[in-house]
């Protein structure tokens, strides 16, 4: 891996620890004991992602993101604002992490077409449509 392309796995790790972070948040703040369940295995498996992608960077001997960047905590304010202005947080937490995951997919995607690690960043895609499947099916059951 060159030193470029860790720079862009460094920042796709952060985008996957923010996001993973949000899932986190959204199953605690959940009110269906089944909806905490499915967010809670959607935050691990970003975990699994930002842990293989990690585990890419360090091999080649780069110094892997551990954390996520700045955004991740405004987005975390910004969902909350929105929770607490929601008549229904369970569905505003779905519909956030619904268009969430579909700008990481989106990512993933155009890093598998332009990137020189291809293998790396595609073995994960089928993983992150299965999440945005998930959150879409919940998005369309809780009534859109």
């Amino acid at each position: 891996m060159e030193r470029s392309s860790i720079r862009v796995v460094n920042g796709l790790i952060r985008r996957v620890i923010a996001d993973r972070d949000l899932y986190q948040q959204a199953a605690r703040g959940v009110r269906e004991p089944g909806l905490r369940a499915i967010l809670t295995e959607s935050a691990d498996s970003l975990t699994s992602i930002a842990g293989d992608l990690q585990g890419a960077v360090q091999a080649t001997g780069g110094r892997p993101a551990t954390a996520s960047g700045p955004l991740g905590g405004v987005r975390r304010t910004m969902m909350e604002a929105s929770v607490k202005l929601s008549s229904d947080p369970d569905v505003t937490y779905i519909r956030t992490l619904e268009q969430m995951e579909r700008r990481l997919l989106d990512v993933f995607l155009r890093l598998e077409a332009s990137s020189t690690d291809r293998a790396l960043i595609g073995r994960h895609i089928a993983r992150l449509r299965l999440l945005h499947l998930d959150m879409t099916n919940l998005g369309g059951a809780t009534g859109r």
